[in-house]
């Protein structure tokens, strides 16, 4: 584990957690990169003690205010809070969407975003909080991180749509191949260029999964294969830099599989896990969450675990 200079990288591949960087083996575009995303909304944790308290869920300061005193010592305290990486479908075109959407919130922000190229982007230092999933206690951000994922979710489906009421499906058959439509806008958005954004599986001939959760039956296409190698490697490198967050998801012995549902133990949970484990929405002004929906393919993250403790027996 090196000290981060995260200024002087131009091909990096570093995550950063109080200074101190990991190497994860695939390209992470940091804050403080030209082409960068600064997150918009960041927070002070209350069991860190490195920063002035005042930075703790207050409204947004400017970016320049978010100091950490002692990175040493908050190294330290950051590795003891934290114990969890959240994963979320972020209902958006791509990750360049995510964050405008995120820059409009004024409290709303997540420590990764992650393309559908498979290009990860670090908002801020691992330190800061941010919020985007405050579990069913309303105190998981304190405990988590988070990685917005580019999908759609339902909202690729026609007759799902709800927030941009699409006119048809945005998956279509190309060559007997699955292909998202990205709009013309958003198209220029990846960093890598004419990339064709195919979803990693397909489910028969209708393409999108469906399986119920919290609730709600949810219908998706999935997520691309750059983003589930890339994701692999994000979690990997988290493990390294902030322990507590053990190579493990939510695991059902009995069924073996990995539940889609929220999670008894989901507040005491180490490990990896999606909004959907934490966060079924029971108060009435709590919203129920889904991600990372239907499609993820959690038993390869679970065999990417395992193949990576066996590695190091």
């Amino acid at each position: 584990m090196a000290s981060a200079s995260p200024d002087s990288e131009i091909n990096n591949q570093n995550i950063v957690a109080c200074g101190k960087s990991v190497d994860i083996g695939t390209r992470v575009v940091l804050w403080s990169e030209k082409e960068g995303f600064v997150c918009p909304n960041k927070r002070g944790r209350i069991g860190c003690t490195q920063h002035d308290a005042s930075l703790n869920d207050q409204p947004t300061q400017a970016h320049s205010a978010y100091k950490i005193v002692n990175p040493d010592a908050a190294y330290d305290e950051l590795k003891q809070t934290v114990y969890q990486l959240v994963l979320h479908y972020d209902v958006c075109y791509c990750s360049y969407q995510c964050h405008e959407l995120m820059q409009d919130s004024t409290f709303k922000g997540s420590q990764f975003y992650l393309d559908l190229d498979g290009t990860l982007y670090q908002t801020c230092d691992l330190y800061w909080k941010t919020n985007t999933a405050p579990a069913d206690d309303r105190v998981g951000n304190e405990r988590s991180i988070h990685v917005e994922m580019a999908n759609l979710s339902w909202e690729a489906l026609e007759k799902e749509s709800e927030l941009y009421g699409v006119a048809k499906d945005q998956y279509r058959k190309v060559n007997g191949q699955w292909q998202f439509v990205l709009p013309k806008e958003y198209r220029d958005k990846l960093r890598t260029p004419s990339f064709k954004v195919v979803p990693s599986r397909s489910y028969g001939e209708r393409g999108y999964f469906s399986r119920r959760i919290n609730g709600r039956v949810v219908r998706m296409w999935d997520f691309t294969e750059e983003q589930y190698q890339s994701v692999i490697k994000l979690c990997l490198g988290v493990h390294q830099l902030l322990p507590k967050i053990k190579l493990q998801v939510p695991f059902d012995s009995k069924t073996r599989r990995v539940p889609l549902d929220r999670i008894k133990n989901y507040a005491n949970f180490a490990g990896v896990l999606g909004h959907a484990h934490i966060q079924r929405g029971d108060d009435a002004d709590l919203k129920t969450k889904y991600d990372p929906g239907s499609a993820f393919n959690w038993p390869r993250l679970r065999k990417a675990f395992l193949k990576e403790k066996n590695r190091k027996k």
